[in-house]
């Protein structure tokens, strides 16, 4: 149960506080006030006695159970803020005072005090004001937590150890903070309604703590553990391999595409000038190194083949080439970009760059680009040697 708002005591309340202690009088005097704590009834079942002095406040008297007190003395600690005191005594401290912090945060506590929604515990406003509050809360600290996966993708191509301890500490701290209010929401429903409306809004809360769950589950573990693959080296993808035929004209590329895997092949093509053609196959990788062989092989004015399946990033290589062409068993394979825990809508804006590098860099066709940001990322879009040519994807075809 929530314990009700302090309150400031009148002479009507004389007789209940006598009642809890004889020695506390109500008083309108500027410089002492007495608040009370009502209880079912109406009448006051704690008091605080309290008394402004030249630096301080001091408390005379507090009578109330453990919940009852703190809130008393939370309540003393505003009223010390307000008037710029920075400190209470009562015996009761350690020392015998306590220090009152007056910073932004401790104001702002004061305010959601006042409406009766403290952010750490249950307070007295209303069930629809609760869930309001409470709601806005957990909605915004969520996205923070998860929008901060998003940024440390897309902040830095050099991905550092904080890229992912910070997203992961603002994820869980995000994730416990809205399953704290999400709780506090549902101790507010047993405070104020009753049992089908609690009923109702602890399943509602249930089914809200589970969709976080999924959230985790779903978005930030797939991202950070990719996230802690390319910072560990990306071993998974590292599978790029390089060779030279025997008249030094023609290198062939093979396997997936890990960060750092275009430096392979370049250092292959330094040591091979000659080289006039690359024959590339494997199933994609990393998108940024498909984008560095493209500029590799285009600024070598290099040609591109393919004669076996070359699919995701090997394609962005394989349009490097200022002549493309596929043999008759050779397949392309497209889809629009993707990364572990990221939805469509975290990834429009790198899906509008890839529009325009296939538009207007690349220079294939808008029907053709179009098919290709239609086609999921776990999906593959195989186009028919016609498509190829009419997408102006490749120049010929190899008999």
């Amino acid at each position: 149960m929530g314990t009700p708002r302090p309150r400031r005591a009148t002479s009507a309340d004389a007789t209940a506080i006598a009642s809890l202690s004889p020695t506390i009088i109500p008083t309108e005097s500027d410089d002492r006030a007495v608040f009370v704590i009502d209880g079912a009834t109406g009448q006051p079942v704690a008091v605080i006695d309290l008394r402004q002095m030249r630096d301080h406040i001091s408390v005379e008297h507090l009578v109330g159970d453990n919940r009852q007190r703190r809130a008393l003395l939370a309540h003393a600690a505003a009223a010390a803020r307000a008037m710029n005191l920075g400190e209470l005594r009562w015996p009761g401290f350690a020392g015998g005072r306590k220090r009152v912090r007056n910073g932004p945060l401790q104001r702002a506590g004061d305010y959601l005090e006042d409406l009766g929604v403290p952010l750490w515990r249950d307070g007295t406003a209303s069930l629809p004001q609760t869930l309001y509050f409470r709601g806005t809360w957990a909605a915004v600290a969520l996205l923070i937590g998860f929008g901060s996966i998003s940024a440390a993708v897309f902040t830095s191509d050099d991905v550092r150890l904080p890229h992912i301890v910070i997203p992961a500490l603002l994820c869980a701290a995000a994730s416990a903070f809205a399953v704290h209010q999400l709780g506090l929401l549902t101790i507010a429903a047993r405070r104020v309604a009753g049992r089908a409306a609690f009923a109702a809004t602890s399943g509602a809360a249930a089914a809200a703590i589970i969709a976080v769950g999924a959230l985790l589950a779903d978005r930030a573990v797939p991202a950070l553990m990719e996230l802690w693959n390319i910072y560990s080296g990306d071993t998974a993808l590292n599978q790029l391999a390089v060779r030279v035929s025997a008249d030094g004209r023609t290198l062939y590329v093979e396997g997936s595409y890990g960060l750092g895997g275009e430096e392979l092949v370049r250092r292959a093509l330094d040591q091979n000038p000659d080289v006039r053609t690359v024959v590339l196959a494997g199933p994609g990788g990393r998108l940024s190194v498909g984008f560095e062989l493209y500029d590799l092989f285009h600024d070598r004015k290099l040609a591109t083949r393919v004669d076996d399946e070359c699919a995701s990033a090997c394609t962005f290589a394989f349009l490097g080439g200022v002549e493309r062409s596929i043999s008759p068993g050779g397949r392309l394979g497209f889809h629009r970009g993707s990364f572990p825990g990221l939805s469509d809508n975290d990834l429009f804006e790198t899906n509008r760059d890839l529009r325009r590098f296939l538009l207007y860099t690349a220079r294939l066709a808008a029907p053709f680009v179009d098919r290709v940001l239609a086609t999921p990322p776990d999906d593959i879009w195989e186009p028919t040697l016609q498509e190829l040519l009419a997408g102006r994807v490749i120049n010929r075809v190899n008999h």
